[in-house]
């Protein structure tokens, strides 16, 4: 997963187009080969978006930690009508979330961005949510958790997705620690969601 981190040149022929049905919208998608999930919604995702919808209901501007194709930040604009910033360290998932964003009529809802973590990111929001890059290491994953708090708003909250074989348990006690609270909002098949609020 290493590679995800450094941008390639690609040529005309790694880039196709899929089609996924997303909470009920039929959603397009330009993607290429060296993107994660490539060519279908990764079930991660599917259950992050799933349990936002059954639990929560958000409003105002959000942040995407790891965009890659657009896919959250697209579904969240579309079912609750609120406004997304979308941050990727890979060039190419900022180029193919700003297409989609396009391809799927959202684009004056939204921004996409290249962000190293949170290098270029100057605001504060209503709600962040990520499917976090696991495989990058727990170092890493408890920055983004750090700078996830940093960048939210008072009483707003950070919701994720992560497998529970893949530090689930360790990843929660962290965020309580860091809260102060963590909650399991959802669980399917073998996938968490975890919400946690700055208080």
């Amino acid at each position: 997963m290493q590679h995800y981190f450094i941008d390639k040149p690609h040529q005309e022929t790694d880039f196709f187009v899929f089609n996924d049905n997303v909470l009920g919208y039929e959603l397009c998608f330009r993607s290429c080969d060296s993107i994660f999930s490539k060519n279908k919604i990764d079930d991660g995702t599917r259950a992050l978006l799933e349990a936002i919808v059954q639990n929560e209901t958000l409003s105002g501007t959000g942040l995407d930690i790891g965009c890659g194709l657009g896919v959250i930040g697209i579904a969240l604009i579309k079912k609750f009508g609120v406004k997304m910033h979308m941050i990727d360290v890979n060039n190419t998932a900022v180029m193919l979330t700003k297409e989609n964003l396009i391809k799927n009529n959202v684009q004056k809802s939204a921004s996409a961005f290249y962000s190293d973590a949170f290098e270029n990111v100057k605001d504060n929001y209503d709600f962040i949510v990520t499917n976090p890059p696991i495989k990058t290491g727990k170092k890493l994953l408890f920055e983004l958790m750090q700078g996830a708090k940093e960048h939210l708003k008072q009483n707003a909250p950070l919701i994720l997705v992560i497998r529970k074989d893949h530090g689930m348990e360790s990843l929660k006690k962290y965020l309580q620690n860091l809260f102060n609270n963590c909650e399991i909002i959802d669980r399917n098949k073998g996938y968490y969601i975890l919400k946690s609020i700055k208080q």
